[in-house]
């Protein structure tokens, strides 16, 4: 994808945690009184906005935006929607035909591939707090990320310098008993 998309989606989200720090700040009732949606709304907003600022003059990036479906392509081959992800790398979207087809990653023909990811941030419901920028592959609305990598900038750093750390996926727990047992059978 590049590093300034990478580097934009850090710099976002540092930018919409300052938001919400400010913002609790000078409206401290309203943030508590705000709903969890309402306030998650207030945030994807914030996020958009600087995410927009950031990419809207880089090459080979466009930006949609179609009311509450917001995506980043990158080129021919990237597809973000920006969405905030459990501390679990679970998103949450409606089941709607097109949130179904953009998060399955579908065959095509090679070297045509399009990859869906999940540009957004860890969220801390507990402390209602913005956690690390995170970029995640799923296959299907409901099911856990492929896999997660978390991006932020490097402490200490002038400019963004970009650290990344993989995160290990919720792997399947694989019951083999049937398959050995039939094995087993046919060799006696």
């Amino acid at each position: 994808m590049g590093d300034k998309v990478v580097t934009a989606l850090v710099d976002a989200t540092k930018a919409t945690r300052s938001d919400l720090a400010e913002y609790r700040e000078v409206f401290p009732a309203w943030v508590a009184d705000s709903s969890d949606r309402g306030l998650s709304n207030w945030i994807h907003d914030r996020l958009w906005a600087h995410l927009r600022r950031a990419l809207s003059d880089v090459d080979s990036v466009e930006l949609a935006d179609q009311g509450v479906t917001r995506e980043v392509a990158v080129g021919m081959r990237y597809r973000a929607r920006v969405k905030r992800h459990t501390m679990r790398d679970r998103i949450r979207s409606y089941a709607t035909k097109a949130a179904l087809a953009f998060w399955a990653q579908s065959d095509t023909l090679e070297g045509m591939e399009e990859v869906r990811l999940g540009f957004g941030y860890r969220w801390d419901p507990e402390e209602r707090q913005i956690g690390s920028t995170i970029i995640s592959l799923r296959d299907g609305l409901d099911s856990d990320a492929i896999w997660a990598v978390e991006v932020d900038a490097a402490p200490g750093m002038a400019g963004t310098a970009i650290t990344w750390t993989p995160v290990d996926p919720s792997l399947p727990q694989i019951d083999l008993y049937e398959a050995v047992a039939q094995d087993e059978e046919e060799a006696t």
